[in-house]
């Protein structure tokens, strides 16, 4: 039996926020784009004193990884004007 939306909207806003706990705890500050349906579901950020650099990570959350074709183009439409890396976690 397929889920409903309702059912798979919280499904991916409680992996979402799993993930962001996770990089919490590694000392990244994150934001999460709530109901946004575009390739970016997380920013994080965090200070690199070391190199003295702010870090951002760009995150799409998948359960399984897979983007379909159009989600790929998406994304790599994004990322080309951004010059940015979206990561699929």
């Amino acid at each position: 039996m397929a889920q409903n939306y309702a059912t798979k909207y919280k499904n991916g806003a409680a992996r979402e926020r799993r993930i962001m706990k996770k990089l919490e705890k590694e000392g990244w500050f994150c934001i999460r784009s709530a109901g946004s349906h575009g390739p970016i579901d997380i920013i994080a950020m965090r200070q690199n004193h070391l190199l003295g650099v702010l870090e951002i990570r760009f995150i799409q959350s998948k359960k399984t990884g897979y983007l379909t074709p159009q989600e790929r183009m998406e994304k790599e439409e994004l990322e080309k004007k951004l010059g940015i890396t979206i990561e699929v976690i």
